[in-house]
């Protein structure tokens, strides 16, 4: 018979490495295991079930955690395993405290059949609750390999070390497949670009940038920036990145999702040391037209809003939508989410600098409760020169020079429709300021909304 001594040492041997991975992002000594001997029959062959479950603190926010331990059994998930998890992750809802899934895991143990499958079905439920009820942050440690990945999936924020893989099969199975190279299928880098991982770190950022997130989502981060400062180097035309830079709290801004459709910036920042949700289209991406990944990379970060409860803040100079072959695929996704902006229960406030043409106005202006315009903003259903080119045809026509006329048509259709100043006086907007003084007035305005 087992005694507890033998057991206690072979499960702190076991545990040893993943152990001190937790510690490393931790709060010092903070961690307490659960369900710590937890295991099938044969306690020698898989101490703790190749999962270590408990609670701890990460800078001063009480955490559930999880990870899976890849000197166990490669990690992988079995029927006993997924309960431990899921006890995990069911604990972090009755708690309300977030959860932190840490994955090193080779998939499934196949030998023990639809059991295991069973267990990954009681997971991905349990994170299914979990998903907006707390903030869920998923780490790819190591190999994060078959149905794993999906339930990385359900999570708020997807942080990958550089290293990091998560792939529904294995990397060599998916090249062998499709062609590509088996050392970027499923790589961190490639998980960004495409949207699935949100930020990637190195090993020594992981604990520093989860505290940054804990700190942004429950609205406790302290920049002591000044509320009054103005941006006198912000003018018409300026990149999203110097926009961020400038308006929100100095050091603030946290990007999601930062290598995917470019077009669009989303993330968190402060205002006045109060947590908002970003998103910033750039003029100088994507011939400054949204795509239907850029409108998914918006929804996927409303969602996360949502669960946070934060207000989000629009920053529109965009030329409406792409047009190219995937037509329907664009449709469906501008579709879900002009649905989803104008169903959200948050306070949204919008800021064009620059153009906010036909769809960019409709998606991201107009539903907004408070919107602003920086002097000499343009907002049309359609851009002035093709505007010119359609209601002017006939005059462009007979002009000696053809593109010239067409420049100044169109320069005089912005001035006489699409003018913010104008808009303005329509009702169109509350306010037309001066780039330098963006950040005081929406301070103001969140400030008045949220207090």
């Amino acid at each position: 018979m087992e005694t507890f001594k033998n057991a206690k040492s072979e499960l702190a041997a076991a545990n040893k490495d993943i152990l001190a991975f937790i510690d490393a992002f931790a709060d010092e000594k903070s961690f307490v295991q659960t369900d710590a001997f937890m295991c099938s029959d044969d306690f020698a062959k898989a101490p703790g079930e190749g999962v270590v479950s408990g609670f701890a603190s990460v800078g001063g926010t009480a955490v559930c955690v999880f990870a899976t331990n890849p000197a166990v059994l490669k990690g992988s998930i079995g029927a006993l395993n997924a309960k431990k998890i899921t006890r995990a992750v069911n604990n972090a809802v009755r708690m309300d405290k977030p959860l932190i899934a840490v994955w090193d895991t080779s998939g499934a143990r196949i030998a023990e059949g639809i059991d295991c499958l069973d267990g990954y079905g009681d997971i991905l439920r349990a994170f299914t609750v979990a998903y907006g009820e707390v903030p869920v942050i998923s780490i790819i440690k190591g190999k994060n390999l078959g149905l794993s990945a999906y339930v990385a999936g359900i999570s708020d924020f997807v942080i990958a070390y550089e290293d990091g893989v998560s792939a529904t099969a294995s990397p060599l199975v998916i090249a062998a497949k499709t062609g590509e190279s088996e050392k970027t299928v499923g790589s961190a880098k490639q998980l960004l670009e495409r949207g699935i991982v949100t930020n990637i770190v190195k090993k020594t950022e992981l604990k520093a940038t989860l505290k940054n997130i804990l700190e942004l989502y429950y609205n406790n981060k302290e920049t002591g920036d000044d509320s009054n400062r103005v941006s006198k180097t912000l003018k018409l035309g300026a990149s999203a990145d110097a926009i961020i830079k400038e308006v929100f709290d100095k050091g603030s801004f946290l990007p999601l999702r930062d290598g995917f459709a470019p077009i669009v910036k989303t993330g968190f920042a402060t205002l006045a040391d109060v947590t908002v949700g970003v998103v910033a289209t750039d003029i100088s991406k994507n011939d400054g037209r949204l795509s239907a990944d850029a409108c998914v990379k918006i929804d996927e970060f409303l969602n996360v809003c949502e669960n946070a409860e934060c207000p989000i803040v629009f920053i529109t100079d965009c030329l409406g939508t792409e047009i190219g072959s995937n037509d329907a695929r664009l449709i469906r996704e501008v579709s879900n989410l002009i649905y989803h902006i104008n169903s959200l229960d948050l306070d949204t406030f919008a800021v064009v600098t620059g153009k906010a043409i036909g769809s960019a106005y409709t998606a991201l202006v107009s539903p907004c409760e408070y919107k602003i315009a920086w002097d000499g903003a343009q907002i049309a259903a359609v851009e002035s020169e093709a505007a010119a080119r359609l209601l002017y045809a006939d005059e462009i026509k007979t002009a000696k020079d053809k593109d010239k006329a067409a420049k100044k048509l169109a320069t005089a259709y912005a001035e006489e429709n699409g003018d913010a100043l104008l808009l303005a006086k329509s009702g169109h907007f509350d306010n037309v300021i001066d780039p330098s003084l963006t950040r005081s007035y929406l301070i103001a305005a969140l400030l008045a909304h949220v207090e």
